[in-house]
């Protein structure tokens, strides 16, 4: 409650929570264990209860072992089963409602299992539970709140500092009045531009925006509100005094995130080998340097994905090796969509060089690992790709589809080519297709990592070529790996050239 189990994981008094002072690999008895993974007689749930439905997502496997225990019978730590638990999926760690699922089930079980104990210990017990989840409320408000609160600051910084240059003296209170006026605005439409949802917190683009948005809002406010006049030359000053505060600090943010996703300080990152084979020892020996080698240890001709994300979440993988014939390019390719904002780097041995996971011996320098990529997640391609889109559907939709919708309502759309794609025009505009990409009528078509579904693409090009349902998935891969807005508009004019032709 009070936090000293991280102070003193050793000990038996203020550890006992988690049992940080236990060997976790020897049998041990227990007074709880975790709900996701325990085993037990049908007898005993039958005489003692299942799982109580007052509580809604924590406690009751807490509450059930207590049952357990007050009947009578003995609960055990068994290590030599593993399993692999999420905690926290359900409900994000980062959210108010965890709060108050959390701590709301710690009440639960203290009003329900220990009232009757002792009235002292149980109004100890509620009010640690309430301080402790008043300052988790706390903790959370800050996280939300404080770039809210850095920017206001900032804002009336930029004002004070204005005035100051400008006049050579600080603000008066009716001054301060108007200033405070002028700062709310601006943090309004900040707000309004949704920088202050997680996503777009350190956003440079959508900052600038918003700061030029409440330059000319708050300088049209001297022509309409007479008492909240302010001096234009104040307002443009306090305008850039406030770009370069409210920049600076998301730059130097995300100058950070950057020496961090990048390892500038070289520090020790955990790289997963997914091979059937292992380094040999000199080989190890030298990655160990830079890095923690650990190795998948299923079946790699068997490949489980949902495994390997698992893995490479719960051990903190920064990079991933692969090496075999057996893994597949889709397989590859999907688990790196899922990790895609994620700071995870995916290499791959070629077949031609196993050195790194063969037994013959070599020098480190010559190893050739090439990192995978794939161009339809670089985002400046989906950038150029989206503005492409837009654009010419756009031009497209005031130009032609007029025509085309009403032709459409006359003509045998049966044997028609073009009239059909010229018809999904506003679902590109929307962004729900694009020109090029994944056939729309493809049915094996579950994976994201290939794009969007488009009106064109490799294979309704290459159709004809087609036999093996390989070929269409080594097509949708090649397309994924190569695209470009270059490429986009090479497979647009083949197929207006081909739809010619015919």
């Amino acid at each position: 409650m009070l936090g000293l189990s991280k102070l003193f994981p050793k000990s038996k008094i203020f550890s006992k929570y988690n049992l940080t002072y236990l060997d976790e690999n020897e049998t041990t008895e227990v007074d709880a264990i975790c709900g996701a993974f325990m085993f037990m007689e049908k007898t005993v749930l039958d005489e003692v209860g299942h799982f109580d439905e007052d509580y809604f997502m924590y406690g009751e496997d807490i509450d059930l072992c207590f049952r357990i225990k007050k009947a009578g019978y003995k609960i055990f730590y068994f290590p030599k089963v593993t399993t692999i638990h999420l905690k926290g999926e359900s409900t994000s760690k980062t959210k108010f409602s965890y709060v108050s699922n959390f701590y709301g089930a710690m009440s639960i079980f203290v009003n329900k299992n220990l009232n009757s104990s002792s009235r002292v210990l149980s109004y100890i017990l509620r009010f640690g539970i309430f301080m402790r989840s008043l300052v988790s409320y706390f903790k959370r408000g800050v996280k939300f709140i404080y770039p809210i609160l850095i920017d206001a600051a900032f804002f009336f910084a930029s004002f004070i500092l204005s005035v100051y240059l400008r006049f050579n003296i600080l603000p008066n209170k009716p001054y301060l009045f108007i200033i405070i006026v002028y700062v709310l605005m601006w943090t309004l439409i900040m707000a309004i531009f949704g920088i202050y949802l997680q996503k777009n917190r350190f956003s440079i683009f959508k900052t600038l925006n918003a700061i030029f948005v409440g330059f000319f809002v708050n300088s049209s406010i001297t022509y309409f509100f007479k008492e909240y006049a302010f001096s234009r030359e104040v307002i443009l000053a306090s305008t850039l005094w406030a770009l370069f505060f409210l920049l600076s600090w998301r730059v130097l943010l995300k100058i950070r995130d950057f020496v961090v996703e990048k390892n500038i300080l070289l520090n020790k990152i955990n790289l997963l080998v997914v091979s059937e084979k292992k380094l040999n020892e000199n080989i190890e020996e030298k990655f160990n340097s830079r890095h923690n080698i650990l190795y998948y240890e299923n079946d790699v001709s068997k490949l489980d994905f949902e495994d390997l994300k698992e893995t490479i979440i719960i051990k903190n993988i920064h990079e991933v090796v692969f090496s075999g014939e057996n893994i597949e390019s889709k397989e590859i390719f999907r688990l790196m969509w899922t990790f895609k904002d994620k700071n995870v780097k995916f290499k791959i041995v070629p077949s031609s060089n196993e050195l790194i996971l063969s037994k013959i011996r070599g020098d480190i320098e010559n190893l050739s690992l090439i990192e995978i990529e794939y161009n339809i997640n670089n985002k400046l391609n989906i950038f150029s790709k989206r503005l492409f889109d837009f654009f010419v559907s756009l031009i497209l939709l005031v130009v032609v589809f007029p025509f085309a919708f009403i032709y459409s309502k006359f003509a045998d759309l049966k044997d028609a080519v073009i009239l059909p794609k010229l018809l999904v025009l506003p679902s590109v505009f929307t962004g729900k297709y694009s020109f090029v990409g994944v056939p729309i009528w493809y049915d094996d078509y579950d994976y994201e990592f290939l794009g969007k579904k488009g009106l064109t693409g490799m294979i309704q090009l290459y159709s004809s070529e087609i036999t093996r349902k390989e070929d269409e998935n080594n097509y949708l891969i090649y397309y994924a790996k190569n695209q470009s807005l270059q490429f986009d508009i090479e497979i647009l004019l083949k197929t207006f050239i081909t739809i010619i032709k015919k």
